[in-house]
């Protein structure tokens, strides 16, 4: 069979299902292909930027509804049928082999919560990516994109006239000519490898390995701090939870339909065994309250176990194709950031192809390379630099304070509406967060202990969220920190609470 579109994107994740959906909305014909759905997908966490990225790309396109999907209290609302957990913040516990987790480690709290939302109707989500995934597509399908799946690419010839994919289908062979090609395959990378690229290592981040599935009955870790329940800024489980180990670190995310993704991030060279289940249990066993939450867990399959060597595209874009950050550079999800990078490649992608109608320039998708390869090196840098002190609590709580006014303070921006145009991620596109940024991570590169107060010198000018104040470990999502940092934004009081109560930031109810 032959077929043609204007846009052909590999791969039906939520970053190619969102973009055909996107594409097909501006009056581009597309035809998206999927090989098959996968059990699990790593990238289940949103965050508020992520939140407040596709909600704007709901806004731009005019696709009312995306913005159910953006908040945790108009999902639940609008979609009870479409499992979904909740994401309060950011929760982290150091753990040390043999010893019962206690709140104190080393004179410093062996704990970390750092509140996204200040109450539940606006809290960020997890996403269960089967259902997640599937909804989208079928959004796309109502749209009008053309779907094939099972099909399995099996050739591609790309040029900057257009390109020719053949693919594998029940129904045999079929060839599908595009004007453009999009490769959303994530890590696989299908097309790009087709073409020749080759990734390279990446310098920041040690090779991993992860092992995960779906349990069910897995148990919450918020009675840990019960004795502090009165400073809490949320319940501690109703968060992307942490577990900082010696050899790497454990993700706990817990959905409202019962089931929890939970999954481990080990060094390559740290596995106590090569196969999954024993170094599952072998990782627990080492970690007393760690496996005491798994003590009735039982996985929905067979435990995956996947290699994840840091690794890059030189050239994630070029004459007829382009692939999406996703696939372009292979991260750690451990302060979930590749779900808002793969918005922002979505929402550049989408306006790229519906400008120059799936045509771009190579100065268009040079500036798509740039901007793709420049959040994804300062991204990795920084994850590099948290690994090197992962099971440190003082030093990473210090360092990954970077993370969070960087956060912050574009979340803040935009909420406020102060951003024109795609904004970028976190800081990247602030030069003089990053020049001081990259000196201290540099320092840290070199086994140079960062200075307290560099660091804090480095925060002060973006910290709108109160985290140069030590509290203990534990801070909150307030109104008054943004208020008193209103020059940093800039903004007046009057524009910083108008914003606030815009966003739901401040109501009770979904915004």
């Amino acid at each position: 069979m032959n077929d043609r579109c204007d846009v052909a994107i590999l791969g039906a994740g939520f970053g190619g299902a969102l973009l055909a959906l996107l594409l097909r909305r501006r009056g581009l014909s597309v035809t998206l292909i999927e090989k098959g759905r996968p059990p699990f997908a790593i990238g289940e966490s949103s965050t508020p930027l992520a939140n407040l990225y596709l909600e704007q790309i709901a806004q731009a396109f005019d696709l009312p509804e995306l913005l159910p999907l953006t908040k945790y209290g108009r999902w639940k609302a609008t979609h009870p049928e479409l499992p979904v957990g909740k994401k309060r913040g950011f929760t982290f516990f150091w753990h040390r082999p043999g010893r019962t987790w206690t709140p104190q480690l080393d004179d410093h709290p062996a704990y970390l919560l750092v509140a996204a939302s200040p109450h539940d109707a606006i809290a960020d989500t997890h996403w269960y990516r089967p259902a997640f995934d599937a909804h989208l597509t079928a959004l796309a399908l109502r749209a009008g994109v053309h779907y094939l799946e099972p099909a399995v690419p099996v050739a591609a010839k790309v040029e900057a006239s257009g390109a020719r994919l053949r693919l594998e289908t029940p129904g045999g062979p079929y060839t599908l000519d595009a004007r453009f090609v999009v490769d959303a395959t994530g890590p696989a990378a299908w097309l790009v490898r087709h073409l020749g690229h080759r990734p390279e290592p990446h310098p920041y981040l040690p090779e991993r390995v992860a092992i995960f599935a779906h349990f069910r009955n897995v148990a919450r870790a918020d009675a840990w701090l019960d004795d502090r329940r009165d400073r809490w800024p949320y319940r501690p489980d109703d968060a992307a939870v942490h577990h900082l180990l010696e050899e790497g670190w454990a993700w706990v995310l817990h959905f409202d339909h019962g089931i929890t993704s939970a999954g481990l991030s080990l060094q390559a060279d740290r596995l106590p065994a090569r196969d999954p289940d024993t170094c599952w249990r072998q990782v627990l066993t080492r970690y007393p309250s760690l496996r005491a939450l798994f003590a009735r867990a039982t996985p929905l399959y067979p435990l995956r176990m996947v290699p994840e060597r840091p690794l890059f595209f030189r050239e994630p874009a070029g004459p007829g194709w382009a692939m999406l950050p996703s696939g372009a550079g292979i991260l750690d999800p451990l302060l979930s950031t590749g779900n808002p990078l793969t918005l922002l490649g979505v929402w550049r992608l989408a306006e790229l192809l519906t400008r120059y109608r799936a045509m771009p320039p190579a100065d268009a998708l040079q500036d798509y390379r740039r901007q793709t390869l420049h959040e994804l090196d300062q991204t990795a840098r920084l994850l590099g630099a948290l690994w090197r002190v992962l099971d440190r609590p003082d030093r990473f709580t210090l360092l990954s304070k970077l993370y969070f006014a960087a956060a912050s303070f574009r979340e803040t921006r935009i909420r406020l509406e102060k951003e024109t145009g795609i904004p970028g991620f976190l800081l990247t596109d602030h030069a003089d967060f990053c020049r001081v940024q990259d000196r201290l991570l540099a320092a840290i590169e070199r086994g140079q202990e960062p200075d307290d107060a560099d660091v804090r010198a480095a925060l002060e000018p973006f910290d709108v969220a109160g985290l140069c104040t030590e509290r203990d470990g534990f801070y909150p999502a307030r109104a008054e920190d943004v208020l008193n940092a209103c020059h940093k934004i800039p903004a007046s009081p009057e524009e910083v609470w108008a914003g606030l109560q815009r966003s739901g930031f401040l109501a009770a109810e979904p915004a």
